[in-house]
């Protein structure tokens, strides 16, 4: 069996459903029998059980798609439009993780509802401070980020293995792991997933990487990766501080606010779910660390070697071929840059890929299609200024690219906005404008991410040819 068809995955998320936790049966059992349904205290039960959170969306978006125009978008919604009846029989109609998985089996997967009940009350949290009218909906799809993870849980323990394996042992970001072993990445596959089930349109919004300049999105992808930083790395290593301060920028508020938040958070879940029979991050927080320590891993974990991917002949030369098949009537823009985009990271092993749009009216680059940094909500905010003078105002003078490495750096570097500096947090890059009718159109940006993995002539060559093939088919679709 090809375990890098998502397909085939997919098919097993639609025909097996997430097992619900063997507490929230109980508990919703008694609930239902009361005289008067308390759907408060049901809800508030459903929300600490993120595969019952699956099973009810998945339910009332179903249903709704025939009998309302709107789509059901969190679980007090869901629940009241329920019904009693309905409400009543679940309990029964629900697999408890005891019985679907065995003893091996399950702490995976209740280590994976503990980091999407963490990130949901992260997000929403943030959420409620901004004063976001309906919160609930951001605790719904920050829990449902995490649903392909849940999949391989259940189904394929040994590929999230390797990719932990790879991730550790290669020092490449996760979501470069997850395709070196998978040929997809998770966010990839819970896509997938909740457009075939029909969730609501937050949660495949906070899976595209492109979607971190809207605040909600942006909310849950911080929330997905403290989560998994604190599950993974601890309260205390540099990528969580690095995301509490990505926090405290985008929320304008103290780094001291923030983590006490957090710390606070983490330990009222503690005290709310013994139910997943796991170690809660709050069990970390006591640990004295000091913060010359954590700068000082900070320091090493950006001198460490990390795999560099490399060309890939075979995939490039189908996806130029592919480009021959898109007409007009039958392809938009939009479809063309998503296919780009895919075959600079998959053929030519850019790791982090970008379409940056031309945007007049703000005179910006703005992160239009981006591939290979779903856990960097930061780099997802790509955005470079126009304002003054530097080298992407040069390259939309006309069409022409630009290789930042070792043997150019000393010529470009000091062109490259500071601010942009610190967004991609690495040294050596390819750029190059798109032009429509003689107008700016945008810029393909590529890295790989790590200043060790410089970019060589060779995939400098092969990023030209695609960006100006694709230029001649754009003309065609714009």
């Amino acid at each position: 069996m090809d375990n890098k068809n998502i397909e085939k995955w997919v098919k097993i998320a639609l025909e097996q459903p997430v097992p619900v936790l063997r507490y929230t049966i109980k508990e919703l059992r008694y609930l239902c029998s009361k005289a008067e349904i308390p759907v408060r205290e049901i809800t508030h039960l459903v929300e600490r059980d993120p595969g019952l959170v699956v099973h009810i969306l998945r339910a009332s978006n179903n249903r709704s798609k025939s009998r309302l125009a709107a789509e059901i978008t969190h679980v007090n919604q869901a629940l009241r439009l329920m019904g009693t009846d309905q409400l009543t029989r679940l309990p029964d109609a629900l697999p408890a993780v005891g019985d679907v998985l065995d003893e091996k089996t399950k702490p995976r997967l209740l280590a994976t509802f503990d980091r999407a009940y963490h990130a949901a009350r992260f997000a929403t949290d943030w959420a409620t401070l901004r004063r976001d009218m309906t919160p609930d909906e951001v605790f719904a799809a920050a829990q449902l980020h995490f649903l392909g993870e849940m999949i391989l849980s259940i189904h394929a323990q040994a590929l999230l293995d390797k990719i932990a394996e790879v991730r550790i042992e290669e020092h490449v970001a996760s979501e470069e792991a997850q395709y070196i072993v998978l040929g997809f990445t998770l966010n990839d596959l819970t896509q997938k997933i909740a457009e075939a089930l029909q969730f609501p349109a937050l949660v495949t919004e906070a899976l595209s990487s492109e979607n971190a300049r809207y605040p909600r999105a942006y909310g849950i992808m911080l929330g997905v990766q403290l989560a998994r930083s604190i599950s993974f790395e601890g309260w205390y290593s540099p990528t969580t501080r690095q995301i509490q301060k990505q926090v405290a920028e985008w929320m304008d508020k103290p780094l001291d606010f923030i983590i006490a938040r957090t710390h606070m958070i983490a330990a009222e879940i503690a005290r709310e779910i013994p139910q997943y029979d796991t170690r809660p991050p709050a069990r970390d927080l006591p640990l004295i660390i000091r913060l010359e320590e954590v700068e000082k891993e900070e320091a090493a974990s950006h001198e460490a070697a990390a795999i560099c991917l490399v060309p890939r002949l075979e995939i490039l030369k189908d996806a130029v071929k592919e480009m021959t098949k898109f007409s007009p009537r039958e392809t938009e823009a939009e479809d063309l840059l998503h296919h780009i985009v895919s075959a600079m990271h998959d053929g030519i092993g850019l790791n982090r890929v970008v379409f940056a749009r031309y945007n007049a009216e703000e005179n910006c680059l703005q992160g239009q299609v981006i591939k290979g940094a779903e856990n960097d909500p930061l780099f997802n905010r790509f955005q470079i200024s126009l304002q003054e003078t530097n080298l992407f105002t040069h390259l939309l003078d006309k069409p022409q690219a630009v290789l930042v490495n070792q043997q150019s750096r000393a010529k470009f570097w000091p062109l490259v906005p500071g601010e942009f500096q610190k967004i991609i947090s690495t040294n050596s890059f390819v750029a190059m404008s798109v032009f429509n009718q003689d107008k700016p159109y945008g810029i393909f940006y590529a890295d790989r991410h790590s200043p060790n993995c410089q970019i060589e002539s060779r995939s400098y060559n092969y990023f030209k040819t695609l960006v100006t093939h694709t230029s001649k088919v754009l003309q065609q679709l714009i």
